[in-house]
């Protein structure tokens, strides 16, 4: 029984690391050509160019102003390349720009780990279209997230009621809606 403990030990030591490590970090997957995962560390190496203190309204414990360092969340779904190079209806119209509008069809859905979600169109992120200023950030009043709030939550610029605001932030997934329209259709 001994044996059989000594060895159980440090394989249970090495599944709580592998948790703990997988819960640092930020995966992405959907209709993207880069399918991905990313640490806090690459997210500040592979945009050190776009890191941006931001001030927002954190709901927690009570409404409060707070400043927190992170990325546009553009830029990370930029890097995963949402794979929206097609045609939709309302471009097809005599347009040889035809691919233009094609992002008009996607949603962004972040999932946090309590199973939280925010939602947002691609359109409404995209500097293009006076995007809203939402920010992935991974620290807080200067003290990096913790507990809940890690590994990343986040930061909406200017919104006067953050209800998606979330924290815990593990997953970001890209949906093509017009191809969840037509997989809708056909379930009926």
């Amino acid at each position: 029984m001994m044996i059989l403990l000594s060895l159980l030990l440090p394989l249970n030591s090495l599944l709580a690391r592998e948790s703990q490590d997988s819960a640092k970090v930020l995966s992405i997957d959907g209709a993207v050509k880069n399918h991905g995962q990313w640490s806090i560390d690459q997210l500040k190496t592979q945009f050190a160019d776009q890191i941006t203190e931001v001030e927002f309204w954190d709901s927690l414990p009570t409404w409060t102003k707070r400043t927190a360092t992170g990325i546009p969340l553009y830029a990370l779904i930029k890097a995963a390349e949402p794979d929206k190079e097609k045609e939709t209806e309302w471009t097809r119209r005599d347009r040889s720009d035809s691919v233009l509008h094609s992002h008009m069809t996607f949603f962004v859905i972040l999932e946090a780990r309590d199973s939280f979600h925010a939602f947002f169109s691609l359109a409404e992120l995209m500097p293009e279209f006076r995007p809203a200023q939402v920010y992935l950030v991974w620290d807080k009043d200067g003290e990096p997230l913790s507990g809940k709030d890690a590994p990343l939550r986040l930061a909406i610029k200017d919104a006067k009621a953050p209800d998606r605001g979330i924290w815990g932030i593990s997953r970001i997934t890209i949906v093509d809606g017009e191809k969840l329209a037509e997989q809708l259709k056909v379930s009926k």
